[in-house]
């Protein structure tokens, strides 16, 4: 699959990226930014929904490395 995701929800982009899925960019102004993921399909999103399992230290620095990018900013 080779389609972008992209997603305003910060626990879910969190989720993403704690299960390894790549974040391509930001999108949009800040406060409003979007996390733009590629290669995922609606099997991971219904995961997440569903209460999927992840390593909590994983998640947790997900979260913490999601929110840094958007207090800096980065596109």
């Amino acid at each position: 699959m080779n389609t972008s995701f992209s997603t305003h929800d910060l626990n879910l982009a969190s989720y993403l990226l704690a299960t390894n899925h790549r974040l391509h960019r930001l999108e949009g102004p800040p406060g409003k930014s979007a996390f733009v993921f590629g290669d995922v399909s609606p099997e991971d999103v219904t995961a997440f929904y569903s209460g999927a399992q992840v390593d909590a230290r994983q998640l947790l620095g997900a979260l913490r490395d999601l929110k840094g990018l958007l207090a800096q900013g980065v596109r």
